[in-house]
């Protein structure tokens, strides 16, 4: 790993597989680095705190650096980025992606539940905000807790199951059709509360999300303006919304195996997304079954 300053940009190709940026705002910049990356490098791109408080403004930011190929991760220079940014090399390194565990103190008390139904869902959510509110998360909290779990519920049960095919099972079920049919394989959904923040994770097992859906509806989102119309984004608007309800957004993806999404959200006054991180881990030989989650 290494830090790479913009005295360096005019300089030999960047061996480096991990480079950790610090991003001045400038786009020319990002464009004058890439080109000498090697192929499989990433780049974390470490950006200022924001001098103001426009999440559209921050998100559209954070999109137009992601959208390089190279770049999978966005972290905000403040103390919780910089502790996040360790989290992020520690994972490239081992390779040891999934788990909630890795964005919590040491032994902080996970709360785990298994479901595969829409009342599943239902009672998943219900008692993640209840246990929130027990443990003095604020009402606002609470809410943007309720939205982003029904969304991230929502996209593994009905989103991400499909045949053996790879054809989606439940993409042509009306909503209301959905009440009474079972996801195939389980969907769990972890959380916890420490002094500062509240985290939840959901995890699937078919590993279907790629960073290029999640960029391409946040975007499209952004560009439309206030007035968002769910029936046209279907799934893609949970993903908008779950960037602009968390403080930190990471999705850990092993193809055909899993997909993990984490979302904390702070529990003071509320904060734009201050990091956006995309993992990605080669998934089993076609045909091996996914493990326990």
């Amino acid at each position: 790993m290494r830090a790479a300053g913009l005295a360096e940009l005019e300089g030999p190709q960047i061996q480096h597989r991990l480079v950790v940026y610090a991003f001045d705002g400038r786009p020319e910049a990002l464009q004058q680095i890439a080109p000498r990356l090697r192929e499989s490098a990433q780049l974390v791109a470490v950006t200022p705190k924001p001098t103001h408080n426009d999440a559209r403004r921050i998100l559209a930011e954070q999109m137009a650096l992601l959208s390089d190929q190279h770049c999978n991760h966005v972290l905000t220079s403040d103390e919780r980025g910089l502790w996040l940014l360790q989290v992020t090399a520690s994972k490239f390194v081992s390779g040891d992606l999934f788990g909630i565990e890795k964005y919590l103190p040491p032994g902080a008390d996970v709360h785990l539940t298994r479901l595969r139904d829409f009342q599943g869902r239902r009672n998943a959510i219900d008692e993640v905000v209840d246990f929130a509110a027990r443990r003095g998360v604020r009402g606002t909290v609470c809410r943007a807790v309720a939205e982003v779990c029904d969304e991230l519920l929502m996209n593994a049960l009905y989103d991400a199951p499909v045949d053996d095919t790879g054809t989606p099972l439940f993409h042509d079920v009306d909503v209301k059709d959905r009440l009474d049919k079972l996801s195939p394989r389980p969907v769990s959904i972890r959380y916890a509360v420490t002094e500062d923040q509240f985290a939840i994770s959901v995890r699937d097992r078919f590993g279907r999300l790629e960073k290029p859906t999640i960029l391409r509806f946040i975007t499209k989102c952004l560009q439309s303006g206030d007035q968002i119309d769910r029936k046209v984004y279907g799934a893609g608007l949970g993903i908008y919304l779950i960037a602009n309800r968390a403080t930190h957004y990471i999705v850990n993806i092993a193809p055909g195996v899993a997909t993990e999404v984490l979302c904390t959200f702070d529990r003071g006054i509320r904060q734009p997304l201050r990091a956006l991180s995309i993992f990605l881990y080669p998934g089993p030989p076609p045909g091996q079954p996914a493990g326990k989650g």
